[in-house]
Formats: C-alpha cells, structure tokens, sequence
C-alpha cells in the first residue's frame, strides 16, 4: 500500500500537468559544475510555471528557475548536509 500511495498521487498529478519545455545547462559554485534542467509546466487552466533541479552528486534539488543566487544557496545546503552523512 505505501508504494501505491506516490503511484496513485504522481498519475493524478499527470493528469493536470504537462511539460512543454524543457532547457539543460549548467551552474557554477566555486570550482564545481553541475548539471541544471529547467522545465516549463502548463495546467489545465493554460497557465505555466517553471522549475529547475540541480544535480548534486545522486542528488537532485530544486531552486527558483533563472535564479543563479538561489541554485547556488541551494547546492552549498545540500553539500554542507551531504558532509555531515
């Protein structure tokens, strides 16, 4: 039942949104590069948004698309918590 649960929520989730862009680039944090992919989404309504994930060693984590600032904030988090595992 728990491994139904994300099925059953992410398909429900499908039904409403779409992806109509995707752009891959990359982020500069000091020495280190990391992969970025920014998504448009569109809803049923026409209306749109966008997220961007930053890979981060097998981690992927969202920051605030076309804000360098925030993905960077973002990377030196999950780096500072990856250092205390």
């Amino acid at each position: 039942m728990r491994l139904a649960l994300p099925l059953i929520a992410s398909l429900a989730l499908s039904a409403c949104v779409s992806t109509i862009a995707e752009e891959r680039g990359t982020l500069r944090v000091g020495i280190e590069t990391y992969d970025t992919v920014t998504r448009t989404f569109q809803r049923e309504d026409g209306s749109t948004y966008a997220r961007t994930t930053v890979r981060v060693g097998a981690e992927r984590v969202s920051c605030r698309p076309n804000d360098p600032v925030d993905c960077r904030a973002v990377v030196r988090q999950t780096q500072f918590t990856r250092s205390f595992q």
